[in-house]
C-alpha cells in the first residue's frame, strides 16, 4: 500500500512537472495570458452594442488583436477590483455601434466600433441628389404602422379645395410612386435607434427601439421638387398624405390619369370588382 502511494505521488509529480513545462513553453512561445473583451453573441453590422453583449476572455498575449479592448494582464472578474476594472472598460463599448458584423467570441477592437455620428445616422442612406423629409402619420395613413425602414410606398395626397357653389371638396391623387421609407420615427436602417432610460437605481440603460411603434412620423426619400410639393401640401392643416405599401420588388409605375373624389365610388367605372361574397 505504501509503495503504491509513493508510486502514485511520483506519477502525479511527473505529470504536474510535464504540464508546468508545457505551460512554460507555451508562455515563452505565445506570451502570458491577457484578458480582452469579446462578443458574447453575434452583433450585426451597424447594430448597437448593448450591455450583456460583451464578456471577458483570457488569451495568450501574442493572440491579442491590434487595437483590442484589453487589460494589462489576466483579470479576475470575480474579485472586487477585477469587477471594477471590467465595468470601466465595458462602459467604453456599450452604446457604440459596430461598423462591421462581429461574431460570437470575436475580440472587440476599436477599429470595428464607432460612436454614433454622422456616419452612422440617416444622412449616409440618402441617395445623392435626393432629400429626406418627414411626414406625420397615424394608424390609418401608414398601413397600421406596419411600414418599416427600407419599405417602398406610393404616396396619396388628400387635398381639400373649393368646388362648385363654394362647397369644400376633398380630392385624392397619387402624387409619388415607389418611394423609399428611410425611417419610421427615430428608427432607421443602418443604425438601430436608441434611447437611454434611467432605472429606479439610477443606472442608465440603453434601450433598442427596433420594435418601437409609438412613432408619429415617417421619413421619405424624395427629390427636391417632390419634397417642396410635400411641404406645400402641409401648409393647409386640412390636407394630409396617406401611404400605400407596395412589394419591395415591384418597381412598376402605374398610369393614373385623374385624381379621385369620394363621390367617384358611386360611378360604375370606379366600383370595386366583386370578390366572393363582397360588395357588388
Amino acid at each position: 500500500m505504501t509503495l503504491s502511494l509513493v508510486m502514485a505521488g511520483i506519477a502525479v509529480f511527473f505529470v504536474m512537472s510535464s504540464v508546468s513545462s508545457i505551460e512554460q513553453s507555451a508562455t515563452m512561445k505565445y506570451g502570458d495570458e491577457v484578458t480582452v473583451l469579446v462578443a458574447k453573441q453575434d452583433i450585426r453590422e451597424m447594430g448597437t452594442i448593448l450591455d450583456g453583449m460583451v464578456e471577458a476572455k483570457s488569451v495568450p498575449r501574442n493572440f491579442v488583436e491590434p487595437t483590442a479592448v484589453k487589460f494589462d494582464g489576466k483579470l479576475d472578474v470575480e474579485s472586487v477590483e477585477g469587477a471594477k476594472a471590467y465595468s470601466i472598460q465595458s462602459k467604453r463599448i456599450v452604446g457604440n455601434v459596430a461598423i462591421v458584423a462581429i461574431k460570437k467570441g470575436e475580440q472587440l477592437t476599436l477599429n470595428k466600433i464607432t460612436e454614433p455620428s454622422m456616419r452612422t445616422g440617416l444622412a449616409p442612406q440618402v441617395t445623392p441628389g435626393k432629400r429626406a423629409i418627414a411626414v406625420p402619420i397615424d394608424e390609418s395613413t401608414s398601413v397600421a404602422k406596419l411600414v418599416k425602414p427600407g419599405d417602398r410606398v406610393d404616396v396619396i395626397a388628400v387635398v381639400q379645395s373649393m368646388g362648385v357653389g363654394g362647397r369644400e371638396v376633398k380630392t385624392a391623387k397619387t402624387v409619388f410612386q415607389d418611394v423609399v421609407i428611410l425611417a419610421v420615427g427615430r428608427s432607421i436602417a443602418n443604425n438601430v435607434a436608441r434611447r437611454v432610460d434611467v432605472d429606479m437605481g439610477g443606472t442608465a440603460r440603453v434601450r433598442s427601439l427596433t420594435e418601437y411603434d409609438g412613432y408619429s412620423s415617417v421619413t421619405l426619400e424624395l427629390d427636391p421638387v417632390q419634397a417642396q410639393l410635400v411641404a406645400a401640401i402641409y401648409t393647409d392643416n386640412s390636407n394630409r398624405l396617406i401611404l400605400s405599401l407596395r412589394n419591395n420588388d415591384d418597381a412598376d409605375r402605374v398610369a393614373i390619369s385623374a385624381p379621385s373624389r369620394a363621390t367617384d365610388v358611386l360611378s360604375d367605372s370606379q366600383r370595386l370588382p366583386a370578390s366572393g361574397g363582397g360588395l357588388k
